[in-house]
């Protein structure tokens, strides 16, 4: 019996392991075509996973860094790639976008957490998304309304530029991405954190 256990003991703690793991820990594996739906909702993914290892233990002090007086902080830029992610859901959500500057009354994690949860929840949408879905959906301001498309030269290109600034800014304040990060990939190659 106590052979048993000892064999696949690492197994049942590899799953466990497994099951801690944020959605975008790791870009998962879609069907090998290029249909519309599987094209759109890697690349919603893509902005997950590359947002997600980029505030992946932010200090207090990453928070705080601008790299001018005149720019905005780390912080103020995960509250606008925060709003980007809000657009990005509503957009395919075929929902009524209602921009807000600013998000000053959510903690770090309840805001890095909301942004994970909009990209999320778009993914999984997308993956139900028909033809249908992609010519009917618009992108709704106000009275306003435009084709889906324009989610990408515009709020989805724009977290990712975004999320390249939190990168950028959190390698001045002394405090890089975790190694290991494979972004061709999609996937983290580093040793396991704690």
């Amino acid at each position: 019996m106590n052979l048993l256990l000892y064999l696949f003991l690492p197994f049942i703690n590899f799953d466990m392991n497994l099951q801690e793991k944020n959605y975008f820990y790791e870009i998962k594996k879609f069907d090998e075509n290029y249909s519309k739906k599987a094209i759109v909702s890697r690349f919603v993914h893509s902005v997950g996973f590359r947002y997600y290892w980029a505030t992946e233990g932010l200090r207090n002090e990453d928070l705080k860094y601008k790299p001018s007086d005149s720019g905005i902080n780390t912080r103020e830029t995960l509250e606008h790639i925060y709003g980007l992610s809000i657009m990005i859901h509503n957009g395919f959500h075929n929902k009524e976008i209602e921009r807000s500057r600013s998000y000053p009354d959510l903690s770090y994690d309840e805001l890095r957490q909301g942004t994970l949860d909009f990209l999320e929840n778009t993914v999984i949408l997308l993956e139900n998304y028909s033809d249908d879905d992609f010519e009917n959906s618009k992108v709704i301001f106000g009275k306003q309304k435009y084709d889906i498309y324009n989610l990408f030269h515009g709020p989805i290109s724009d977290a990712l530029y975004h999320v390249g600034q939190v990168v950028s800014y959190r390698r001045s304040s002394g405090n890089p991405i975790p190694k290991g990060v494979n972004h061709f990939m999609g996937i983290y190659m580093g040793k396991p954190r704690e």
